[in-house]
């Protein structure tokens, strides 16, 4: 839970509308900052990930990435599908979930994210349980044709599922349907659906009797929640004028909420195909939408994208209108066409404060296909993805807070800490790379990385350079034979040029280098004797980072406050407040940061001054870092910045993959010293190689080992990262200190430093 309890987070509900905005019980904006989680409204009739991780797992990661709200789609097939299909669920993950029906699944959902503090949309998404796009059998919100599933039924089910929810105050809207469109291609020329036209296909008319029925049911005050067409894309002034709908329908107007759905592949005013098709139809529709002036708004400029918004549901918020919320919108990261669009559609989002909600959380491979979910924000095993670029720009829409009846609560990580010059840590390391951000998403690494003492500070979201521990075999080799190139010169020469050419390891034979193209762990794993006067040399790659050692005392033994430099306090919780006090260390030179246990949204930053005394008073007293199980006692934290010494490798397994198919970034002809960069920066926990290409994973270690699976003619690789001091197990925050610097001081002067005119130490 967020908050003193989930009673008090739930007691702000239910929402109404104020002008734009959404408010709650309070007055206070509530925002819809939100993501989608499907399945229910596909083949398995479940949320996806229950086959990959525990249900609270998932909604933790929700929890994680600060979303207020997930739109939860589901199918009418679904309200009464008997039992959920084989491989839906892994009962091992979720034993609470054997024997229950889609529904009682569902329900279990809803009720997991409630205790998380995360607000639920529920939404009809399908008829059938089916994927859905384009003209199909789900595009309306009956089944043409049907006598089961008629526009009654459809009705009577919405106000099932509204009785079904009335005690869970935190369901706080009903999502009618999801894009309202034609069922044949035929019908997106002719006979398809329309806003106020009376005729069979209204859709202004099935959602106003719907909304009557749920608002004269009033077992809940939850929002009613009503969707653009989806083609033609019209302007929310068609769905306003002449009549607004809560006019038209007699509904309250702080009821009701309009939302609509935009990707780059979509266009105002109306659908083309032209970017799922191939290159020559692709070209004939091209040059038919230029003669009628007609673009996706992936194809619009800046400027006309912005005009085209403001157009589509930007004047409701700048005219103070009603709710508008973007309930779907997403991008494939590794599309050079639609990274930019989202990229521009975030920066609309931010500065008009508009809701939203990501499509979607889900990863893995789609219901009922083999196509992988490209738009994802997840890694491979359902964990929050933090090196994601998508992540990093949603995080900047989400709200600091949230807020019931008393002080403000945290109610979504913030990374915003505003320094004396105007700038942030959102502009220190937001965007940063990978590796170079604090916990947790420099993972594996256990700390970001950090320039070496003699070198200087490297550009921005440039990595540091590694340095290297050579390792020498005397009469041994590996894969011999199998020489990726040969190098002639002096041994620092030959090492130099070893790891420029992006190789761990070569063979010196009568003062001749024979590179070898596998990684130095891989080298280790096929070593052979018997080769006289050949000396196998093996680079290991080792970085420095920074990690924070945490030192506890009671209040009741205050050490003092005179030496220290800078208060803040954040409207947040502790995990908030620990990543603006990294950056700061990071990035602007503190030593450390001061947090007390029962005054979550403060610290102080501390000089390298401050910090040597604290340390010296800590050495006296010998404080050890024990942290108490309940924090009855408010305990006092002293969190020091310390370098230490990681080795970087990769874990190589020959003819295997994991999670096949569901790749975050192909490189072609990628060598393995790039590809180990990539995982640094982009946060991949691995990659498989196969026919010279490398297809890059996102799980964690242990769970891309765990799913391993044959794929003869290739090799696995997992990044590995682990501590050199032996500081596991280590409870005295001094000891691990001593650990750390024993090792530097041991190690420094053995490590080889690959650059012009450097020498072997």
């Amino acid at each position: 839970d967020r908050g003193p309890s989930v009673d008090a987070w739930r007691s702000q509900f239910p929402l109404r509308a104020q002008g734009r905005h959404l408010v709650n019980r309070w007055g206070k904006r509530f925002k819809l900052a939100g993501v989608n989680w499907y399945g229910a409204s596909d083949a398995y009739h479940v949320v996806g990930g229950l086959a990959a991780r525990s249900l609270e797992g998932i909604c933790s990661a929700v929890v994680a990435m600060g979303f207020t709200v997930v739109r939860l789609p589901f199918s009418s097939e679904m309200l009464r599908a008997p039992r959920v299909p084989e491989g839906a669920i892994d009962y091992e993950l979720n034993p609470g979930l054997q024997g229950l029906s889609p529904m009682e699944v569902y329900d279990r959902v809803v009720d997991a994210l409630g205790k998380c503090g995360v607000a639920v949309v529920v939404n009809n998404h399908t008829t059938l349980g089916l994927w859905s796009g384009g003209p199909e059998v789900n595009g309306l919100w009956y089944l043409e044709g049907s006598e089961e599933y008629t526009e009654d039924r459809w009705i009577g089910d919405w106000l099932s599922v509204a009785s079904r929810y009335a005690d869970r105050p935190h369901v706080i809207g009903y999502d009618l349907r999801n894009e309202v469109r034609p069922t044949t291609l035929l019908g997106t020329m002719a006979q398809g659906p329309g806003w106020g036209s009376g005729a069979e296909k209204d859709w202004a008319m099935a959602a106003g009797n719907c909304a009557r029925a749920l608002v004269s049911q009033e077992t809940n005050r939850a929002l009613i929640i009503v969707e653009r067409l989806a083609w033609p894309q019209a302007s929310l002034t068609s769905m306003l004028e002449p009549t607004p709908p809560w006019e038209a329908w007699g509904v309250p107007r702080d009821r009701l909420v309009l939302s609509l759905h935009m990707y780059a592949w979509s266009g105002p005013g109306y659908w083309s195909p032209k970017a799922f098709v191939g290159h020559l139809t692709h070209a004939f529709l091209q040059a038919s939408d230029f003669v009628r002036s007609s673009s996706l708004y992936g194809e619009l400029d800046d400027q006309a994208l912005e005009r085209q918004m403001d157009v589509d549901f930007g004047f409701c918020l700048d005219q103070d209108l009603c709710p508008v919320w973007l309930s779907e919108f997403g991008a494939d990261l590794n599309s050079e066409y639609e990274r930019p669009w989202f990229m521009k559609v975030c920066q609309y989002l931010r500065r008009k404060d508009v809701d939203f909600a990501y499509w979607p959380l889900n990863v893995g491979a789609k219901p009922g296909s083999n196509e992988d979910e490209s738009y994802g924000l997840l890694t491979n095993d359902w964990q929050p993805r933090w090196a994601d670029a998508r992540v990093r720009a949603l995080r900047q829409l989400m709200p600091s807070t949230f807020t019931r009846e008393g002080p403000a609560l945290l109610r979504s990580p913030s990374l915003l800490f505003r320094f004396d010059d105007g700038s942030t840590t959102d502009d220190e390391g937001l965007h940063s790379a990978h590796a170079l951000a604090p916990p947790p998403w420099c993972a594996p690494l256990p700390g970001p990385l950090v320039p070496w003492p003699d070198e200087a500070c490297p550009m921005r979201n440039q990595l540091p350079a590694p340095r290297y521990l050579w390792v020498s075999l005397h009469g041994r080799d590996a894969d011999p034979g199998q020489d990726a190139t040969v190098a002639f010169g002096r041994l620092p020469e030959m090492k130099r040029q070893c790891l420029e050419g992006g190789f761990e390891g070569f063979a010196l034979h009568k003062d001749v280098a024979y590179m070898r193209r596998a990684p130095a762990d891989e080298l280790k794993s096929r070593l052979q004797d018997g080769f006289n006067d050949t000396v196998l040399f093996l680079a290991e790659e080792i970085r420095l980072c920074a990690v924070w050692n945490i030192f506890t005392e009671e209040l009741m033994e205050k050490m003092g406050t005179d030496d220290v430099d800078d208060t803040f306090e954040l409207p947040g919780n502790s995990q908030s407040v620990q990543e603006a006090c990294q950056r700061a260390c990071l990035r602007r030179g503190y030593h450390g940061y001061e947090t007390h246990s029962d005054r979550p949204g403060w610290a102080r930053l501390l000089s390298q001054p401050a910090a040597m005394r604290m340390r010296r008073r800590l050495s006296l007293a010998h404080v050890a870092n024990n942290f108490p199980e309940d924090d009855v006692v408010p305990v006092r934290r002293l969190h020091f910045v310390e370098n230490t010494l990681v080795r970087v490798r990769l874990e190589a397994f020959a003819g295997c993959d994991a999670f096949p198919g569901c790749n975050a970034l192909v490189v072609k002809g990628a060598s393995i010293a790039e590809c180990k960069r990539l995982c640094l920066e982009e946060g991949f926990g691995g990659f498989v190689m196969y026919s010279g290409d490398a297809y890059f994973r996102t799980a964690a270690a242990d769970s891309l080992r765990r799913r391993l699976v044959p794929l003869p003619g290739s090799t696995f690789y997992i990044l590995a990262c682990e501590e050199i001091a032996a500081t596991e197990g280590l409870d005295d925050g001094l000891a691990k200190s001593a650990a750390r610097r024993e090792i530097l001081g041991q190690l420094m002067p053995k490590l080889w430093q690959n650059c012009s005119g450097s020498i072997e130490r």
